[in-house]
């Protein structure tokens, strides 16, 4: 039996999928020890898991983050807004999260650490060249790395003229958040360590001992420079086996398509971003539209005849029923649908939500509404088109038999022993370095 630490960023996103790898863990035998903030820890002890805090900044509730990181909220674009990310809520909490690592990794003495990418607290573990134990890094997000054989703006092209654009862009993506990439740099150069050639956003996936990608590979952009510590597991499909349907399930008339809508678990203060224009946008269209906030009890909601508003809606539910689903791209959420085969309707301006997004447009799968905040007759016009153009479903039901040949939590147990075998040496010898 190994000791096994799953350290994981405070926001839900990160949290629900980590859960059920570290519940498969000590299925296996494993002893693990789940490091996240306090308003977790309730759910974490329910599924049965050891709960460690963080410690000092890196132990915050994320539905207040405009108490601490107040900017976010006025920033002047996307851009900016991920910059005051990178700064205040990921690289202002490596010192605190490094410092919780070492806690844990002397007292435990654990074997190997799992973290979600975009816990920075590892990067000093990996490049201080003390004793350590193996470190794997896990993609519950859409990957932003660079990549010459596409861009990160417009997606993949190998032809001459595209490998010239891919670079460009590539680079002007670089320089844009170059700013917080320098911010991180200060941080960890504070702490004593540095990367050669400086951060940048390929340093979270290329640096670990092993970087498992929470996404089918048939859903990601094609690469040239595959790192190779990069495994594609397959997505985590959270199911409530044996859950009871909803009562309000009963009420839905099932002679129409279903429109499933959400806005997500982060970003569900404000329904005028996706969730009243869908509904206003649908009002009038012959279908059945059930929208989730994503557990969110504030903020007011419109409503329509034809559309039911739960705060939580089961997706294992209600996906297998449903004919287009409309999303402002929560990159876990987007494959659940797609593992039943249902198309997509989405938009994003923040976090990782463009790139998802746009991987649904290239991948054939739904429609990208290419914007911050979507009008109403926008929505309409893309789920007619889904629903009457059979090519999406098509794809969608395509992509889904490639993920339901995946077994994300076996690959992922898989993975951890075979790299506790191969690495164990690192608690007693000088750490490696991956550029």
């Amino acid at each position: 039996m190994s000791r096994i630490l799953v350290a994981v960023t405070p926001l839900a996103g990160h949290v629900k999928p980590m859960m059920p790898v570290a519940q498969q863990l000590v299925k296996e035998g494993h002893q693990v020890f789940f490091q996240t903030s306090d308003i977790f820890s309730e759910q974490i002890k329910a599924a049965g898991l050891e709960f460690l805090p963080l410690i000092g900044n890196a132990n915050y509730d994320y539905h207040r983050l405009g108490e601490f990181v107040p900017e976010l909220f006025t920033a002047a674009s996307p851009m900016d807004q991920a910059i005051l990310y990178t700064k205040h809520l990921f690289a202002d909490r490596i010192a605190d999260q490094y410092r919780g690592l070492q806690q844990v990794i002397a007292s435990k003495d654990i074997d190997l650490v799992m973290t979600d990418v975009l816990f920075l607290g590892e990067l000093p573990l990996l490049l201080s060249g003390e004793p350590r134990p193996p470190v794997i890094a896990c993609g519950v997000i859409a990957p932003s790395w660079i990549d010459s054989a596409s861009s990160i703006f417009s997606g993949p092209d190998s032809t001459p003229e595209g490998r010239v654009r891919n670079v460009e862009e590539n680079e002007r993506f670089l320089s844009m958040r170059r700013p917080g990439h320098r911010y991180t740099d200060a941080v960890l150069d504070g702490l004593g360590v540095t990367i050669p050639g400086g951060f940048t956003i390929n340093s979270i996936y290329r640096l670990p001992d092993l970087f498992l990608q929470f996404g089918t590979e048939e859903f990601e952009y094609p690469m040239e420079d595959r790192p190779s510590n990069l495994v594609y597991t397959g997505p985590i499909i959270h199911k409530e086996s044996g859950a009871e349907a909803p009562p309000w399930m009963d009420q839905l008339d099932r002679s129409l398509p279903i429109v499933l809508v959400t806005q997500g678990t982060l970003a569900n203060f404000d329904f005028d971003q996706l969730i009243n224009p869908a509904i206003k946008g649908l009002a009038e269209e012959p279908v059945q539209v059930v929208v989730t906030a994503g557990g969110s009890k504030e903020g007011k909601t419109l409503s329509a005849k034809n559309a039911i508003v739960e705060p939580y809606v089961p997706y294992e539910r209600i996906l297998p029923m449903t004919s287009v689903f409309v999303t402002n791209g929560g990159y876990n959420g987007v494959q659940q649908a797609l593992s039943y085969g249902v198309p997509i309707v989405c938009y994003g301006e923040s976090e990782d939500k463009p790139l998802v997004s746009a991987r649904v447009q290239w991948s054939g799968t739904g429609v990208s509404l290419k914007a911050g905040t979507p009008m109403p007759e926008q929505i309409r016009d893309a789920v007619r088109k889904i629903l009457h153009d059979s090519t999406y479903a098509e794809r969608a039901k395509t992509l889904g038999a490639q993920i339901a040949k995946s077994d994300a939590l076996q690959t992922i147990s898989q993975a951890v022993d075979a790299t506790i075998e191969r690495l164990s040496h690192l608690k007693h010898e000088v750490g490696t370095k991956r550029g």
